[in-house]
């Protein structure tokens, strides 16, 4: 019994102690409090059309492509990723609307799968959105909240560049 007792309490302390090296599968927990990162991103290759051509008047369904985002600070490690994004837009007369879709983003760590949802306006390449994705794999337990503004064509960047504001935190905060 004493044996049984001695080798569960090594355990907890292998875990204890190099949980957080092999995340939160390996008990670890995710960062608390939130970690926060600030970066760019943009789109690796032309929109692929789904539904729907984008012009005014236009409902535009299952545009996808294949998006890189590239942080810094606490969270960058966390939320740095590409991956897969579907778009949804309802444009007016002036190419302007609401636009949403899913995510699915993957870095060394794991991916997070998530959806968003924001304003855009085609003209201009204005626009701004906000995006939430949950972890899985190594990034499980975590949540990444994205807040991005893409300020248009007026700057020249090409392609496009949004900016991007992370937090990473725990599940259940």
């Amino acid at each position: 019994m004493a044996l049984r007792i001695a080798a569960a309490f090594v355990i907890v302390m292998v875990v204890t102690a190099f949980g957080p090296a092999f995340g939160p599968a390996f008990g670890a927990t995710p960062p608390a409090p939130p970690l926060v990162a600030g970066g760019t991103e943009f789109a690796l290759a032309p929109w692929t059309p789904g539904e729907g051509v984008i012009g005014p008047g236009a409902k535009v369904r299952g545009w996808s492509t294949t998006f890189r985002d590239t942080l810094v600070g606490p969270a960058g490690g966390f939320a740095s990723s590409e991956g897969l994004v579907v778009m949804n837009c309802d444009l007016d007369e002036t190419v302007t609307g609401p636009c949403w879709g899913t995510f699915e983003f993957e870095n060394a760590l794991g991916r997070w799968v998530g959806t968003w949802q924001g304003r855009f306006n085609f003209v201009t390449g204005a626009g701004s959105y906000k995006a939430q994705g949950h972890g899985e794999g190594g990034l499980k337990g975590m949540v990444l909240d994205n807040d991005v503004v893409y300020p248009g064509y007026a700057f020249g960047a090409e392609p496009p560049t949004g900016y991007v504001y992370s937090t990473v935190r725990n599940a259940g905060k």
